[in-house]
């Protein structure tokens, strides 16, 4: 490929990332919680998508640190929306999973952003909603693919 090329993905990437984050979504209407911060959602987020992990999975997840997650973690149990499970063949693995009440609070945030999403493409028409449901979806079946996660 040209280098050429790479110089546009890079501008593409480095202008789509902050749109999303900041302006299509606003952090605080994505995450918006009383009482958890994005960093929580995050967790169960990826909780969501995995019958159970470890710390070690759950940090490499989000991208933070064990010695972070652990508060976090520790709240959310709090909460009651995680439960810690030993592993019966290495009790020094403990595998962190979603409660019912975790998995009912990542089921109400997801309609959430869902209504956020429709309010937000409701100008477009159906044809320009699936056109840019396809394109998000191969953008992201390429970025798990160049992480080696497919």
């Amino acid at each position: 490929m040209k280098k050429q090329n790479y110089e546009l993905l890079t501008e593409y990437m480095l202008k789509l990332m902050p749109t999303m984050n900041k302006r299509f979504f606003r952090d605080d209407e994505v995450f918006k919680s009383e009482e958890l911060f994005p960093s929580h959602i995050q967790i169960l987020l990826v909780l969501s998508n995995h019958k159970q992990l470890t710390m070690s999975q759950i940090s490499r997840q989000i991208n933070v640190i064990n010695s972070n997650l652990t508060p976090l973690v520790d709240k959310l149990i709090k909460f009651g929306y995680l439960k810690r499970q030993p592993y019966k063949k290495d009790r020094r693995v403990v595998h962190i999973s979603l409660t019912p009440l975790g998995k009912t609070f990542v089921e109400k945030h997801k309609k959430y952003v869902e209504s956020l999403l429709e309010e937000k493409l409701s100008a477009l028409s159906d044809e320009k909603v699936i056109e840019f449901e396809e394109h998000l979806k191969a953008v992201y079946d390429t970025v798990i693919e160049c992480l080696g996660e497919k």
